[in-house]
């Protein structure tokens, strides 16, 4: 028996004429013609005359910007379980090492160099992923993503059988490269599979692996490198992996571009890939210098920020003037939610990453919680996450209204990151677990909307060039602020360390080692009390200034978002593949 096609709730079918205006006289009994469609009006969407006035509104080029065929159940969920094993991988990747890459580190007894185990991952799985929005509407969808899985599983075990740190890095740079892909290429095949109105219902399972993924991150990690070896976080990938290769080479069914091999290579980019990459990747590096300590005026990051800004433009340049098919539409920025839902993203993602990074950091130096344990923390903030992007998602696929849902996300990110300034040493449950909830909400609530504001505003043709344009800008807000507050948390600790150095002067090697590893604090019993409450002190002093820096880019996200304009969501899918 078919497949049946997917419906939301019980559906009442409508009858839309697609006929030309000379049809119009047509009575209103008269059985539809041949060219007429059957389209699934979910409860609580807007009715048939409503549809049609949505139609109207967004698509002036008529029908043929529109899907015919349904999307049947089968291929809606193997989809989404294709797409959200991917994205849990991918984001999971993120932040299992967190906790753990200073033991990696001592393993090779190489400390000022661990910190790029992070940071190199972060940086190419960034980078590249504007360029998977181009490739896999030249080449495919099911193509594109099996070349990621292909190169992030390569990497996976490049790392795992590392022989030295310097390899562990580079493995970690292509592991990041297939990462990037798979966080990209996954929003872009949901918005294949969906249509407008429904997408954020069906966005929330992505949430929710985020989610997962942030929280059980430096945990897993934890447990494992304690319990068994570190390399086993790189094999685990592979069991994810293949299973997640086979769904989506079986089970996704999307249409594939026209066109030979050779015909698609012709249509590739490679001219503008080549100084997209030497424009981001010296400013990526500039940042990661500036967040391990390296001065913003330094002779080596002046050179990086200048060289990757004049590329940049040369970039731009390039795309706006020589190139057939741009990776980046520049002319698509002329249209206002793009541009909004560009800026919102990126400072939308400097509030996400920054407290996701340094909530464990605060527990694990201030509240002294484990490695394993301080990564639980993030269960607070990310539970009531999952949860308000399904309500998010559920209000925009009855109501087709979303501006005001990202200006409550915004409102609450703001007051949660704000709330964040009062904790301290003395800090309770209570406190630690309300107020990141109110942080977890407001990032829920705008996780979806932002991506959908844009979407709807723009062909079918351009959706994958957008996602990955606003997935990537996401990415980069990320690592500018964990540049940005990691550079304030590494000269605020040294300006305290000295003063501590100056009280307990027989202690300074203890408190330079606390410096890197924070949680000799509580492991090392022969650290007297007196010492060990001034160490705590001094990170909670440090923290509490990280914590005041997220405030600004939470209040910039908030007031971006205040510009959407709203568009009417489509009741139908756009054709995505040319």
């Amino acid at each position: 028996m078919p497949d049946a096609a997917i419906t939301t709730g019980e559906c009442q079918p409508t009858v839309r004429s697609l006929v030309t205006t000379n049809a119009s006289t047509c009575s209103n009994h008269s059985m539809p013609s041949k060219e007429s469609e059957i389209i699934l009006i979910p409860p609580g969407s807007a009715s048939a005359e409503d549809t049609t006035s949505v139609e109207d509104t967004t698509s002036t080029n008529g029908s043929s910007n529109f899907e015919r065929s349904p999307v049947t159940a089968r291929q809606l969920y193997m989809a989404i379980t294709g797409g959200v094993l991917l994205y849990f991988i991918a984001a999971l990747e993120t932040t299992i090492l967190a906790t753990v890459y200073i033991d990696i580190a001592n393993q090779y007894d190489d400390m000022s160099n661990g910190i790029w185990i992070i940071t190199s991952y972060m940086l190419s799985s960034t980078a590249v992923q504007p360029l998977y929005g181009k490739l896999c509407d030249i080449l495919g969808r099911v193509e594109t993503i099996l070349i990621s899985v292909g190169i992030f599983t390569i990497g996976s075990i490049l790392c795992a059988v590392s022989k030295s740190l310097g390899m562990l890095i580079v493995s970690r740079v292509v592991q990041g490269v297939g990462g990037g892909g798979l966080m990209a290429l996954t929003s872009v095949v949901l918005s294949d599979v969906t249509t407008e109105r429904d997408r954020g219902k069906y966005s929330s399972f992505l949430a929710a692996s985020f989610g997962v993924a942030s929280a059980v991150g430096p945990v897993l990690g934890g447990l494992l490198v304690q319990h068994s070896s570190w390399r086993v976080i790189f094999w685990l990938n592979l069991p994810v992996c293949l299973p997640a290769m086979a769904i989506i080479l079986y089970g996704l069914k999307v249409p594939r571009p026209q066109g030979t091999i050779r015909e698609k290579f012709k249509r590739i980019d490679f001219l503008g890939s080549f100084l997209f990459m030497c424009g981001i990747i010296p400013l990526v590096l500039a940042f990661s210098w500036a967040g391990v300590g390296e001065s913003w005026t330094s002779a080596k990051n002046m050179t990086c920020i200048v060289a990757g800004a004049v590329m940049c433009v040369v970039f731009l340049i390039v795309e706006w003037k020589v190139s057939a098919e741009p990776i980046i539409e520049l002319k698509l920025y002329k249209i206002r939610n793009i541009a909004v839902s560009s800026i919102s993203h990126f400072f939308f993602g400097a509030s996400t990453y920054g407290p996701i990074m340094f909530i464990p950091v605060w527990e694990l130096s201030v509240k002294h919680s484990s490695e394993v344990s301080s990564g639980l923390h993030l269960l607070p903030m990310m539970l009531p996450m999952v949860i308000s992007a399904a309500i998010s998602g559920a209000l925009m696929a009855r109501t087709g209204r979303y501006r005001l849902v990202i200006a409550l996300g915004g409102m609450l990110t703001v007051i949660g990151t704000s709330l964040l300034i009062l904790m301290d040493e003395d800090s309770g449950n209570g406190k630690r677990i309300g107020f990141v909830a109110i942080l977890g909400t407001g990032i829920g609530l705008s996780l979806q909307p932002l991506l959908v504001a844009a979407q709807v505003t723009v062909s079918g043709k351009d959706m994958a060039t957008v996602t990955t344009m606003l997935t990537f800008l996401r990415s980069l807000g990320g690592i500018f602020v964990l540049s940005i507050l990691s550079s304030v948390m590494n000269r605020t600790l040294r300006t305290e360390a000295v003063k501590l150095i100056t009280l307990f002067p027989f202690s300074m090697y203890t408190i330079l080692k606390a410096l890197d590893d924070q949680s000799v604090i509580t492991k090392d019993p022969s650290i007297p009390e007196e010492l060990r409450t001034a160490l705590t002190h001094m990170f909670q002093t440090t923290m509490h200034k990280v914590y005041i820096g997220l405030v600004p880019f939470a209040a910039m996200f908030f007031i971006a978002v205040l510009f959407f304009k709203h568009v009417e969501l489509n009741t139908r899918r756009k054709k995505t593949i040319k």
